[in-house]
């Protein structure tokens, strides 16, 4: 008898437990996103945040609310993020014509903490630009048809400024010269809208909005040979030339060769690097020998950007990919996921607000990782 009350007992504990850990499971699990606006390093003090939703089966605004005077807002998602479900929630607000987005949410337990979406004011840049810092350069020659070579251009250029650039009407905020003969030049709009950056003159001319911190651009064209000059008149923290095998031996001066990058199985690129350039062209010239050291596998698959095939949080069929990101990705492959990701988006004819929110959101979760790698 005293045994069986004992198990009775036990019973009742555990019953009494769960039902303890579902309520807080439950509190946990609350569908309500409590946020805060930041105005630099004050807080925005009015304005609307709007909530978005993307799913399957579902894009577009769901809630809206009013910052408070604190800067802070209170929003009512529709559920708790699921995984499961593929869909990603996040809200934007505007501020001085811009409009700013936050983290995408896909998880209960970000819940938990406090949804922020910085803002800046903005800083109107001289009509023919400014001289932003490229953090880093990363240029990819691959031979193409014709006997023509393909490049892919990536641009990492920093804003150091504490405000968004925006351009005076009829001018630039960013402008930098591409390799002379590049011909067919494409730009990856990144996250801009239409006209945000083109070619003008062989340069590549950016006139939407720079906000703080690190912004990716991506050019391509084609050059009738691998013997590139480089034109790099302004800072350049970090220049890398990739060139596909098999390849003439090539050489710059101020360059060095480095390990060869196996991008997949049968495609070798050769790697030339160099660190802070300003004021100085870089040319590509036939070397006296090829470099052949050991391949050395990188876990970067660049040849995807190559091959412009992305992944996309919302692909075209409808249904969100699941994708698990490794905690500890290196530099070149943030970059590569900078680039697909750029790469999918602008594959679509006509995106929704939704889907470039959820763009964006991605994309500056990869830029500050990639700050972080230094």
């Amino acid at each position: 008898m005293t045994r069986a009350l004992g198990r009775t007992a036990l019973l009742v504990f555990a019953a009494a437990c769960t039902a303890a850990l579902g309520v807080r499971a439950q509190t946990l699990a609350e569908p309500i996103l409590r946020g805060q606006a930041l105005l630099g390093d004050t807080l925005l003090r009015s304005g609307t945040v709007i909530l978005h939703r993307v799913s399957g089966d579902f894009q577009g605004e769901v809630d809206s609310a009013s910052v408070r005077s604190d800067g802070s807002f209170t929003l009512q998602l529709p559920s708790v993020p699921d995984p499961g479900r593929s869909e990603v929630y996040f809200a934007s607000v505007r501020h001085a014509g811009i409009l700013y987005f936050g983290k995408a949410l896909t998880l209960p337990i970000q819940l938990d903490s406090t949804y922020e979406i910085q803002t800046y004011d903005t800083l109107a840049a001289p009509l023919e630009g400014r001289d932003l810092t490229v953090q880093a350069r990363s240029i990819f020659l691959e031979a193409g048809e014709g006997g023509r070579w393909s490049v892919t251009d990536l641009f990492q250029v920093r804003n150091d400024e504490a405000r968004t650039l925006v351009a005076q009407e009829g001018g630039v905020i960013w402008h930098h010269p591409l390799p002379e003969g590049a011909e067919d030049v494409e730009v990856s709009q990144t996250d801009f809208g239409s006209g945000g950056a083109e070619v003008r003159a062989g340069e590549i001319s950016v006139s939407a909005p720079i906000p703080p911190g690190e912004r990716m651009f991506v050019v391509r064209y084609t050059v009738s040979d691998p013997f590139l000059s480089i034109s790099l008149p302004t800072k350049t923290e970090a220049l890398e030339i990739l060139i596909q095998e098999p390849a003439p031996p090539l050489e710059a001066p101020g360059l060095e060769l480095a390990s060869q990058v196996e991008l997949e199985p049968g495609s070798t690129f050769r790697r030339l690097t160099g660190a802070d350039f300003a004021g100085q062209v870089v040319r590509l010239q036939e070397g006296r020998r090829r470099f052949e050291p050991p391949v050395r596998w990188m876990a970067v698959i660049l040849a995807l950007v190559l091959a412009a095939v992305g992944v996309w949080a919302v692909p075209a069929s409808g249904a969100r990919r699941q994708t698990t990101p490794r905690q500890r990705w290196d530099r070149g492959e943030l970059i590569l996921e900078v680039a697909r990701l750029d790469e999918a988006f602008h594959s679509r004819a006509d995106p929704t607000p939704e889907e470039r929110g959820a763009y964006e959101a991605r994309r500056r979760d990869l830029l500050r990782r990639l700050a972080a790698r230094g």
